[in-house]
């Protein structure tokens, strides 16, 4: 259910990304949308949903529901939880993999991620550029009772995508905890910084339409070059 929601978000996301929508300035209405994407009403809801939480939309009662006007690119939403490659596009994304590799889950972990102590989890550590410039120190742990195979060709793309398009499975929430961080060695190098440095954390746990914790990752951004964005409601 949530699955169609997304995959329907993400859809026009992009469609407004590339202007289609600037003529009007609004999307197409609930019924021009269901004929065109053959879904009900309750899932075009529910994806318009999805982009006025994320900032990219905002409805009018009796208007329809209006794109908001641009602003500076590079920015990320906090709202949702697509991936760094949905929302800047995969062609300016790359992913340098320093690690890929299958591990048993400690006590502290195992916690995390709601599971038995020695579970096998996938560890995958990723370099994150956009448009050249490094972004995100990531750090990635997949449970492989959910994704029972990963190899460094796949963690060079979206592994979102992967999860859910090759694999089938359905997205539910991300819980997110932000907070600063310092940078060690190794993620200070690849960052193009000093060790020490501080960064913008950004720890997610992933959860499917069934509950179940799936995936939990830790994101050290650059300072310098990651922006974010969120619209909160004035009512």
């Amino acid at each position: 259910m949530a699955s169609k929601q997304r995959d329907l978000a993400l859809k026009l996301q992009k469609r407004i990304a590339a202007g289609e929508f600037s003529e009007t300035g609004k999307l197409p209405t609930e019924d021009q949308l269901m004929a065109e994407y053959g879904l009900s009403r309750y899932f075009v809801r529910g994806a318009i949903a999805v982009l006025a939480e994320a900032g990219e939309v905002f409805p009018v009662r009796g208007n329809g529901v209006f794109v908001r006007e641009g602003r500076d690119s590079g920015y990320m939403p906090i709202g949702t939880s697509y991936g760094i490659s949905a929302d800047f596009g995969n062609s300016n994304v790359t992913s340098v993999v320093c690690e890929v590799a299958l591990e048993k889950t400690d006590e502290e972990l195992s916690k995390r991620m709601r599971c038995e102590v020695g579970s096998p989890v996938w560890r995958v550590v990723r370099l994150r550029r956009v448009g050249g410039k490094p972004l995100c120190y990531e750090t990635a742990w997949y449970l492989k009772e959910y994704v029972p195979f990963l190899n460094e060709d796949i963690a060079k793309g979206s592994l979102y995508s992967y999860v859910h398009d090759d694999l089938g499975l359905n997205f539910g929430f991300v819980d997110k905890v932000i907070h600063m961080d310092w940078l060690g060695g190794e993620a200070a190098h690849l960052l193009e910084l000093n060790e020490g440095d501080p960064a913008i954390c950004i720890e997610d746990d992933a959860f499917l339409t069934n509950g179940k914790l799936f995936n939990a990752s830790k994101n050290l951004y650059h300072y310098k070059n990651a922006k974010f964005y969120a619209m909160a409601s004035m009512k």
